[in-house]
């Protein structure tokens, strides 16, 4: 979901991602609309309905290719890769926990504030992008995925789920 100064509320994507291995994402929405991106030896290629896909290289975009490095050593367990692109910061217990990377990249910093993965036990449930700009995106996974969420569902709300309490 993305909370966005220009909505007025959020938008729910309903989909899958999927970690390909190192350096490889796929991600497919279903609704609202249709949408396939993949990422792969060092190129995006983003499908929407039935239009042709568009294919770039991530070398013309070097904050999301740091994003998605940072993604892809987050998913698949490379703490090395992910300590080299991100500082991070840990807090909570097995179950309940949080990690929140900063960007050391200048140029991806001045797009993503930081990432904040709430999760419990080895299974992160909740993966938070904060936007320079204050916008928020929320990508729950998991048995958060299924959450039935209410109609008018605010940041605060998410966040309570996201670290398994209640909503005030």
């Amino acid at each position: 979901m993305r909370f966005s100064g220009l909505l007025e509320r959020p938008l729910i994507l309903h989909g899958e991602l999927e970690y390909l291995g190192p350096g490889q994402l796929g991600k497919r929405v279903d609704a609202p609309y249709r949408e396939q991106t993949k990422v792969a030896n060092g190129e995006a290629s983003v499908q929407r309905g039935s239009r042709a896909p568009r294919t770039f290289s991530l070398g013309q975009a070097p904050e999301l290719e740091g994003f998605l490095r940072g993604f892809a050593a987050l998913l698949g367990g490379d703490a090395v890769a992910l300590a080299r692109d991100f500082t991070l910061a840990a807090s909570g217990r097995m179950g309940a926990w949080r990690l929140v990377l900063k960007p050391r990249d200048a140029r991806l910093a001045r797009r993503v504030r930081a990432i904040t993965v709430d999760g419990s036990g080895d299974t992160p449930l909740c993966f938070r992008t904060e936007e320079a700009d204050g916008d928020v995106s929320v990508l729950l996974v998991d048995r958060l995925a299924a959450a039935k969420l209410a109609v008018q569902v605010s940041q605060p709300q998410v966040d309570a789920l996201c670290r398994g309490i209640e909503a005030k």
